[in-house]
């Protein structure tokens, strides 16, 4: 299971917080890091494809925060849904520590951690719903 920066922010979202703060700390106390743009509230639309008439539309927006930094010169960016200044802080400085190559392998397991925790979240989920699927059969 490969991992690249664009999937970074996402993932990163579904792990646990402590590990990622701990990753984090290690980042800030051993490089060097400038705020570039500090967390902020943004609204983004949302696009939806109409598959009847083959068109896209903006179903609404959604609530994110988004920051800015660079960590050894390099640009990070994290967003994160919701109001959550920490948690976009972070993944911008793990994306910028990412794009300057340090700790790879420790952003790429949390990474997927993340990424099976958002699978195994998606797959209850989905189960959830099939128990309310209807048979039509036996109408």
């Amino acid at each position: 299971m490969e991992i690249n920066r664009e999937e970074l922010n996402h993932f990163l979202q579904h792990t646990d917080s402590t590990d990622l703060k701990e990753l984090v700390d290690k980042v800030i106390c051993k490089h060097q890091i400038e705020l570039i743009q500090k967390p902020s509230p943004q609204t983004l639309l949302v696009p939806v494809h109409d598959p009847v008439s083959n068109t896209e539309f903006y179903a609404g927006e959604v609530l994110v925060t988004a920051a800015l930094v660079t960590v050894e010169k390099e640009n990070g960016w994290g967003m994160a849904m919701d109001d959550n200044s920490e948690l976009a802080l972070q993944l911008a400085i793990l994306d910028g520590a990412w794009a300057a190559q340090l700790y790879l392998s420790e952003i790429r397991e949390l990474a997927k951690d993340g990424k099976r925790n958002l699978m195994l979240s998606q797959d209850c989920e989905q189960e959830m719903v099939a128990e309310t699927r209807v048979s039509f059969d036996l109408l």
